[in-house]
């Protein structure tokens, strides 16, 4: 078991929880649309969107979080809307800084949690000093409210010239915490060594 608390080479995968706290944005946004209330068929979906493409800007006029997906659903007395293929970023100065892609998703509107399924790819673009980084693992949890981001699954990540793996990991923002709980092996590289 490996608990670390986060510098900045270990801060890198989980930025994740606050772009995922703006994508809650657009998802609030889905469930505001109105609806007529009839009795409809649980197995039927209560309504469909197809080809999904959201921005939004900052007070600056400039692009902030954008969001693509193929489709979306949510079917009668569920809380979850189901997203295929959603693709998420997050900008600064109407730069990409991070852009998260899955296969499916699985946003809880009475918890403002996201499971995101399948080929999950985040990718952090260098910033200043700070290098390119990139995530990869079948599935991520995400509480939108507590920013705190989770798997069971194998992960694998790489940040500058460090790279690693672990058999899941969770992370905190709030408390700065990132614990990898099994089979990790890493590969850290600390420019400021040299």
């Amino acid at each position: 078991m490996s608990v670390l608390r986060s510098r900045g080479n270990w801060a890198f995968p989980l930025i994740l929880a606050v772009a995922l706290g703006g994508v809650s944005f657009w998802l609030d946004r889905i469930t505001e649309v109105k609806t007529v209330e009839i009795p409809l068929n649980p197995k039927e979906p209560k309504y469909v969107i197809n080809t999904i493409h959201g921005e939004r800007f900052d007070d600056n006029g400039q692009l902030s979080e954008s969001i693509q997906a193929s489709a979306a659903r949510q079917f009668p007395q569920q809380t979850v809307i189901y997203i295929d293929n959603p693709d998420m970023s997050l900008y600064k100065n109407g730069t990409e800084l991070y852009r998260i892609q899955a296969k499916s998703g699985q946003y809880y509107t009475d918890s403002r949690k996201v499971d995101l399924l399948g080929q999950v790819n985040w990718l952090k673009h260098q910033v200043g000093d700070e290098p390119e980084g990139h995530l990869q693992t079948s599935i991520l949890h995400v509480d939108t409210q507590t920013q705190v981001i989770k798997t069971d699954a194998p992960v694998a990540y790489r940040y500058g010239m460090s790279s690693g793996t672990s058999q899941g990991f969770e992370y905190d923002k709030q408390r700065g915490f990132l614990n990898l709980p099994a089979r990790v092996r890493a590969i850290i590289y600390d420019p400021h060594s040299h």
